[in-house]
């Protein structure tokens, strides 16, 4: 079963995260968003009764760039992957812009999604102005209280571990059990060409992620690219059962960010020294 990911507007967003691709590379992606009309054709190019069964989709993932609610026919998509019996998989900046805030928003997206992953980039009101600026600690870490506090669908917390969080670790991990979030997602951030100076400020070194696997290993409930093995090597590790759609509708089979984001002539941007598989400072 594969899952397929709608770059629906990469380009759109009410925050300006420094460790975002499109702020590492200084430019939009250009692309514009994704006519309804492509989401829908790759939906159903995938998700056909032709299709083997262990091969069509198991669920759609809008947009991994910008702010997925507020992609403008986000409602629409969300009725088209409805009525085939399609959940989302959906990441969100955690500010839920208009309606999607309300409770009735909240509840129909815990309704019509497998998993809402909730990004967390910061957890005190000085990080989060730097690291998420264009919201405020508090209204987002209520957003989050109110999503999870439900008790329905799947919630998930996806932190960037960068290094000006690590220290935040053992609070967050207090914090989400409090709350009911079922997962946490560790990830390192990654850095394309242009993000030297960002991997200087935020990159994380081999040693702290020893210790950090070390700490959160025991705790369960942890995941993500913190923990996996075969960083450098020359085999993929990401996505093996994804596919994914630009804003055109062309389909790009490598998930480097240095490919798609960045330079696709730099060394970054091939299988052995991709930004994926080296994300040490």
């Amino acid at each position: 079963m594969k899952r397929l990911t709608l770059l629906t507007n990469p380009d759109r967003c009410n925050l300006r995260c420094p460790l975002c691709f499109l702020n590492q590379r200084k430019r939009p992606f250009g692309m514009g968003e994704m006519p309804i009309e492509v989401a829908r054709a790759a939906i159903e190019r995938f998700a056909g009764a032709e299709i083997p069964v262990q091969e069509r989709l198991r669920e759609v993932i809008p947009s991994t760039m910008g702010e997925p609610l507020l992609y403008t026919y986000f409602d629409e998509l969300l009725e088209f992957c409805r009525m085939r019996r399609l959940p989302l998989n959906l990441t969100t900046n955690g500010t839920f812009p208009g309606k999607w805030g309300t409770e009735q928003g909240m509840m129909r997206l815990l309704d019509a999604c497998s998993d809402i992953k909730v990004s967390c980039m910061a957890f005190d009101s000085e990080i989060f102005d730097e690291m998420m600026p264009g919201f405020s600690f508090e209204r987002w870490r209520d957003n989050v209280c109110r999503l999870a506090g439900h008790g329905r669908g799947s919630v998930t917390l996806q932190v960037t571990l960068h290094k000006n969080l690590v220290a935040k670790v053992p609070e967050i991990l207090a914090w989400a059990e409090s709350i009911g979030i079922a997962r946490i997602k560790w990830n390192l951030p990654v850095f394309i060409t242009g993000g030297q100076a960002l991997r200087a400020r935020y990159g994380v070194d081999a040693t702290t992620v020893r210790e950090l696997r070390e700490f959160l290993l025991p705790r369960g409930r942890c995941e993500g690219s913190l923990f996996f093995d075969g960083f450098g090597g020359t085999s993929c590790e990401f996505f093996k059962d994804e596919i994914w759609i630009l804003p055109d509708g062309s389909e790009e089979p490598c998930p480097n960010p240095e490919r798609r984001f960045g330079n696709r002539n730099a060394a970054g941007a091939t299988c052995g020294a991709c930004v994926l598989l080296k994300p040490f400072a």
